[in-house]
């Protein structure tokens, strides 16, 4: 039994060994698999991959798609130091460590510029972490070039920086018809008394030179006789060159309020200012993380347009769906087709944001209006989008549930649109506004704007110029015939029809519209069949 023992023992110790070994083995094999993997995801790896010595900052790997971003083989890059591959000259060793303590303690990206073999300078973004090996701390760094990130993002800002110029040339487009119309009144005034003070003058000239005669030293205002026979009648033309001057001025304003919608138009794709709009709008997209699907026919016609406004039109329902989704799984839907029935290329958006409520559905275009005016919103987006359209001839309008989305559908004819009658109803009166607004838009010969009070009212005859106003008696600001008295002193809506609508046929404000000239009388409640005869009938004789 003793001599049995020592090789019981021997046999457990080969036992134990072999159970070693096998483990040894297991490890090997598992470090090999790991090993090949975590190489071929450093070979792989899309992004540029380098490890170095965090001391030293001596490289000593890097992978291929390093080797082909900075332009040096494996060997080149073994001699360098990390430090030669960041652009800027004033980091130093120390400062390059300092960073990347910063960076692994916080878990930042760098954003810095690096530079390549040939010189060349990039920007790019740099996510490092550590490892120990060999008993030596180790750095990876993972480098992005982001040039074409920052391009884009550039174009973008140009983008940005002219579409927020057109919104304020359109803005300052409206509010110089505003200031114009406003100057208008009291100039024209000024100039209708002129020539009545220099009849005047002339008819008491022969008096006062017989009283100044008799009393040399009596004054008229401070100014003797000899005085007022030598000076008067140039101070008059004087004040007739200032006031025509001033009437020159006038013009000119107005005709740039009304130049500020005016495009040169050439051959162009919607799909093209569809793709274009959705490039300069890539970061926002992926900021905000909201997806867009497109559906662009290939049976698209190309048609007469501005190719840059129409991009802008996009650009801004895009941004504007954008900032509509409050929520994680945001979704644009732009849809683009061709109507052969109307000839039309039709456009839509649609998003699965917060949706517009139903009572404000209809103030979305108007210049000002927005619901983001605490996060420095303008108002003007939709407004220029929709001048923007307007001019080219199209349609936009928008279908919207609150808290369900909304849908922007644009329509732009291939060919000239037979030309529609422009009507302006002025009337304070939303309801009945509305009203007249659904009777004329059923006919669908008339391109209708709406204003609400008597000032507003002159600033869209300026810039909408219409066929027809249909001018409302009572309004606040300036009522009916202070709006007519405008109209008869401007040569330049002389030839507009005017149909006056009243609910008190007895006024003397409305007696005093006919005796200027304003025949065209509509009396309230309104009746839809009459109205649109009456509407047509001013319309007829407006185009004969």
């Amino acid at each position: 039994m003793k001599k049995e023992q020592p090789v019981e023992n021997l046999n457990k110790r080969i036992k134990a060994l072999e159970k070693q070994t096998s483990a040894l083995k297991e490890a090997l094999r598992f470090y090999k698999e790991s090993n090949e993997k975590y190489r071929q995801l450093f070979e792989k790896e899309s992004d540029s991959v380098v490890v170095f010595d965090a001391q030293t900052l001596k490289l000593e790997k890097v992978n291929p798609a390093a080797k082909a971003l900075f332009g040096y083989s494996r060997d080149e890059f073994l001699h360098l130091s990390a430090k030669q591959i960041f652009a800027k000259k004033e980091k130093t060793i120390k400062s390059i460590q300092d960073d990347i303590k910063v960076h692994l303690t916080q878990n930042r990206i760098f954003f810095e510029h690096f530079v390549k073999k040939d010189g060349s300078v990039f920007p790019g973004a740099m996510y490092a972490g550590s490892f120990v090996s060999k008993r030596r701390e180790k750095v990876f760094g993972a480098i992005r070039d982001t040039s074409d990130k920052q391009r884009i993002e550039e174009k973008l800002r140009r983008s940005q920086e002219q579409l927020f110029q057109a919104q304020k040339m359109e803005a300052l487009g409206r509010l110089v018809a505003g200031v114009a119309h406003e100057i208008n009144n009291p100039i024209n005034l000024i100039m209708y008394n002129i020539p009545l003070v220099r009849r005047i003058w002339l008819d008491i000239k022969p008096v006062l030179n017989v009283t100044g005669k008799k009393n040399p030293q009596r004054k008229y205002g401070g100014l003797t006789v000899d005085f007022l026979n030598e000076n008067l009648e140039q101070m008059v033309s004087d004040m007739d060159l200032a006031a025509k001057r001033v009437e020159v001025i006038v013009g000119r304003l107005k005709d740039f309020a009304r130049k500020s919608s005016v495009f040169d138009k050439s051959e162009m794709s919607v799909s093209d200012a569809v793709q274009n709009s959705l490039r300069l709008a890539q970061s926002t997209l992926r900021k905000s993380n909201v997806e867009v699907k497109l559906r662009l026919s290939e049976k698209i016609p190309r048609f007469k347009g501005h190719q840059q406004s129409i991009e802008q039109v996009i650009l801004n329902l895009i941004i504007n769906a954008i900032e509509a989704i409050d929520h994680d799984q945001g979704l644009i839907t732009i849809n683009a087709d061709f109507d052969q029935q109307s000839q039309d290329i039709c456009l839509s958006l649609t998003d699965n944001g917060m949706g517009v409520d139903s009572t404000v559905i209809e103030k979305i275009f108007d210049p000002f209006y927005t619901e983001k005016q605490a996060q420095g919103g303008t108002g003007l987006g939709l407004s220029v989008s929709y001048s923007i359209v307007k001019a080219h001839d199209g349609e936009i309008t928008c279908v919207s549930t609150k808290g369900e989305g909304a849908v922007f559908n644009i329509r732009f004819p291939i060919k000239p649109r037979k030309k529609l009658i422009k009507v302006l109803i002025a009337d304070d009166d939303h309801a009945l506004q509305k009203l007249m607004f659904k009777i004329l838009d059923k006919e669908g010969r008339y391109q209708i704007e709406k204003a609400f009070n008597g000032t507003e009212a002159l600033i869209k005859l300026g810039t909408f110029q219409p066929d027809l106003l249909i001018l409302d008696l009572f309004m606040p600001q300036m009522n009916g015939l202070e709006v007519c008295k405008t109209i008869i002193n401007e040569k330049k809506l002389s030839k507009m029809e005017v149909m006056v609508i009243t609910g008190s046929p007895q006024s003397d404000e409305l007696q005093m519209i006919k005796d200027i000239g304003f025949k065209q009388i509509f009396t309230k409640p309104i009746d839809a069949k009459a109205f649109v005869r009456d509407v047509e009938r001013i319309s007829m004789k407006k185009h004969l």
